[in-house]
């Protein structure tokens, strides 16, 4: 049976360094939620004070309505899944699945019913008999994989399992990971630094820096409507650009002096300056004569489907521009251009990046 998470007021401290200071968040039954940020932003730390590998110095961790403080780890019901997968290679794909099933003395023939059908589930059935040795590092992750759901646990834990695999492995198993628990439907907490792999397996995500909760939504929420500029940042690529708001006037104004029409503005913005996120598939390249922010093109990568642009703007800074590949020609270096903007999907800041000015953006982190 899963659980729902509460974290309220949580902290975390090492002697005299605040990791955590103060953390309230909820996961709901059966949602596949995941912890992203930069290294040392404290998701690990956190996945680990649910575990009961780290204490807990201030508020108060909940399964359901228990509290689960000073419960010891081994009675938490967790089952867990690390990067460094964790079999035993002196143990068949079999005997790695039963241990956890034997030391809670399950009888023989309920352990092998639930294994066959664990195995089946992760698809490695095939290998019930090899070493660990003689399987590839995404068979040895679905090992892992196997003997934390076998257990039934109340909540499954995930810390970077992919990050030993190669790039086309990393895909693979995130997709059979999300399969695997739509089919289980166990609680999943699931940490990673990596931008794309949170978007492909979340129900919902929560952007982490320094300790503190940047913003918690669904994917698209997220990448669409990001609650700062930090989120804007980390999920995806983002350039930022200088403008001046013009509420009344419905506009953003640029540096070059081009007035944008711009409908997107939540209802406490002002006028006066902000910071303009623009993902690179958002900019529109337009002929030099044309209306927009001048620019000129330094360099292009050809990508096949899409091509890259790194544009100079007349200010001087540099951006990274994505455009769908012309069956005729790349836009050669040196080429004087107009960028303009989709403006629906624009987002803007306050000038100092803390707090979004667009409307439309949902976060169901605790104020």
């Amino acid at each position: 049976m899963s659980v729902s998470i509460n974290f309220d007021h949580v902290v975390k401290r090492y002697k005299e360094v605040t990791v955590i200071p103060d953390l309230s968040l909820q996961v709901k039954e059966g949602e596949f939620f995941t912890l992203l940020g930069p290294s040392g932003c404290g998701k690990t730390t956190l996945l680990r004070m649910v575990a009961g590998f780290n204490s807990i110095e201030g508020g108060t961790i909940s399964f359901d309505s228990q509290v689960i403080n000073d419960i010891a780890p081994a009675k938490r019901n967790i089952g867990m899944v690390f990067q460094n997968y964790a079999v035993f290679p002196h143990m068949s794909v079999r005997k790695n699945v039963e241990f956890g099933l034997k030391n809670r003395k399950i009888p023989k023939d309920e352990i092998k019913k639930r294994v066959d059908e664990i195995l089946e589930t992760v698809r490695i059935a095939e290998y019930a008999e090899r070493l660990p040795e003689r399987l590839s590092g995404g068979q040895q992750q679905r090992v892992a994989l196997a003997r934390a759901i076998v257990i039934k646990p109340n909540l499954l834990l995930m810390d970077e399992p992919l990050s030993n695999l190669d790039a086309k492995l990393r895909i693979e198993m995130r997709n059979a990971i999300k399969q695997i628990q739509n089919e289980v439907g166990i609680t999943t907490i699931y940490v990673t630094h990596d931008q794309e792999e949170a978007m492909a397996v979340s129900d919902r995500i929560a952007v982490m820096n320094l300790g503190v909760i940047q913003h918690v939504s669904t994917p698209k929420s997220i990448y669409q409507r990001p609650n700062n500029l930090f989120v804007a940042n980390f999920i995806g690529h983002s350039n930022t650009l200088k403008a001046k708001a013009d509420i009344s006037g419905r506009k953003l104004v640029f540096e070059n002096g081009y007035a944008l029409q711009y409908d997107g503005f939540a209802d406490d913005a002002a006028d006066g300056e902000v910071k303009v996120s623009v993902r690179p598939e958002e900019f529109i390249i337009r002929k030099e004569d044309e209306p927009g922010v001048p620019a000129t093109v330094k360099s292009s990568i050809f990508l096949g489907l899409m091509t890259t642009y790194f544009v100079e703007l007349f200010s001087g800074e540099t951006v990274e521009i994505t455009d769908v590949s012309s069956i005729s020609s790349i836009i050669p270096n040196g080429t004087k251009v107009s960028l303009d903007f989709e403006s629906e999907k624009i987002n803007i800041f306050m000038p100092d990046g803390t707090r979004s000015l667009t409307k439309g953006v949902q976060n169901d982190a605790y104020a």
